[in-house]
């Protein structure tokens, strides 16, 4: 387990490269940090009740929140911890916190435009000198620092995963999955012809998944010929021509056929229910959402043996696979003025919550690869199809996932794009000629 997280840190390390930029002025209270107080303990101390709000949870953890929740307040039984925000598009709900002047204590935060001005206002915090950042590796704080501010601790490494329920596949004829685009659009195919499953689905509701087999498909295109970081660096100064590529508007429109009916509205808790009922042979997805996929699978077929988490084989036959990658959303906390008792319970929570036996709650729920480096092996729980092909998706080469890259305008034209393509509303190529025009046109530097 050792040297696969390893493995996985030097991977990331092109994360440094990502969330350093951007030229605005800090304000010297946005690094303002109060002392961190003395642990109470069960004591209480004669203190007066107080409450905070997390918006840290997500659906795929829910659950597992009341347990977390229960521990830190029969630990610290004068604050308690409201849960907000849960189920809502989480840049709206940021974005509208923000506005009122009234941000959760702990918040998500990710590298988009909107946090980088929470950061440039003073709402969040510089966490670089918590204990929990010493236990972080460089590359992870780098990936989530901006003007000098480390603003927000990941919760680990995402990498896009393709979900397969090996049952259904083996009434396809399929004893082992695809390694290549031929074998995957064949399979699609097979699947689609000889059983009553779809071939494949995915969160189309949520941008990251929506957007995922396509910048697959667009690093195995163009990795490759541009090397390493090259096509980050296009599309961040929006200089990248996807029509350039033919074979990206190609795999798009030939993989959309075979896309399971409604996909493009489906949320990540609609894949799950889907392969839990066996309506889908194959899945995209994230590992952060292993554990709910893997579980959904091996009850419907009634056996861990018949899920596979694999690279998603959209390479060419006879070239090596890329695939894309990212540091996770992580948690920030407010910087916001307050009274002293809700300043101490604030970052009371926030520094239990990354206590390795409490961020084990969360890991373990979601089943992602581990960022503590002081987390003991005892604590990590990953989902077994995930653990058998660890050291593949480690050793893939990768693009960073698109919310590392666009703007808002850019997001949210190229996904409503993708969203017409799968749901046959538009060609692929009207939708990848526009994901041009819109990037040279709009793009704005994440921090600009």
């Amino acid at each position: 387990m050792k040297r696969v997280l390893v493995s996985l840190l030097a991977l990331l390390m092109i994360f440094s490269l990502v969330a350093c930029a951007g030229t605005p002025t800090t304000p010297p209270d946005a690094t303002k940090q109060p002392d961190t107080p003395d642990t109470p303990g069960n004591d209480t101390g004669g203190k007066e009740p107080v409450t905070i709000e997390s918006w840290i949870v997500q659906t795929d953890w829910l659950d597992s929140w009341d347990v977390m929740k229960q521990r830190f307040e029969d630990e610290y039984s004068w604050i308690e911890v409201l849960n907000v925000g849960t189920g809502e598009v989480g840049i709206d709900f940021f974005t509208t916190r923000l506005a009122s002047k009234d941000i959760p204590e702990i918040v998500q935060v990710d590298n988009r435009p909107l946090y980088y001005t929470a950061v440039d206002e003073g709402w969040l915090q510089d966490l670089s000198g918590r204990e929990v950042a010493k236990h972080i590796p460089d590359a992870y704080k780098e990936a989530y620092t901006y003007n000098g501010v480390l603003f927000g601790i990941t919760q680990g490494a995402a990498f896009s995963v393709l979900y397969l329920n090996m049952d259904i596949l083996g009434q396809a004829g399929w004893t082992e999955p695809p390694t290549n685009w031929d074998e995957f659009i064949q399979c699609c195919k097979d699947i689609q012809e000889k059983t009553d499953a779809a071939p494949f689905t995915m969160a189309g509701d949520k941008t990251t998944t929506n957007w995922m087999p396509f910048e697959i498909i667009i690093a195995n295109a163009v990795g490759e010929e541009l090397g390493f970081g090259v096509y980050e660096e296009k599309f961040k100064n929006g200089s990248f021509d996807f029509t350039a590529w033919p074979e990206i508007t190609e795999k798009l429109a030939e993989m959309a056929a075979y896309a399971m009916p409604g996909t493009a509205s489906y949320t990540e808790d609609d894949v799950t229910a889907i392969m839990g009922d066996g309506s889908a042979a194959m899945c995209f997805a994230g590992n952060w959402t292993a554990n709910n996929i893997v579980t959904a699978i091996s009850e419907v077929t009634g056996s861990t043996d018949s899920v596979l988490a694999v690279v998603p084989p959209l390479n060419n036959a006879g070239k090596g696979q890329w695939t894309s990658v990212s540091p996770e959303t992580a948690f920030g906390l407010s910087n916001e003025d307050d009274s002293e008792a809700k300043v101490e319970a604030r970052e009371i929570f926030f520094d239990w919550v990354f206590e390795p036996e409490n961020f084990a709650i969360i890991q373990n729920a979601r089943g992602t690869v581990p960022v503590l480096t002081n987390m003991s092996e005892d604590l990590i729980k990953l989902p077994e199809p995930i653990a058998a092909n660890l050291t593949n998706f480690n050793n893939t080469p990768y693009v960073l996932m698109g919310f590392n890259l666009w703007t808002t305008v850019f997001e949210d034209s190229a996904n409503t794009g993708l969203r017409d393509v799968y749901s046959g509303n538009k060609d692929a190529a009207t939708v990848v000629q526009g994901m041009t025009a819109t990037l040279s046109e709009s793009y704005v530097e994440a921090g600009d």
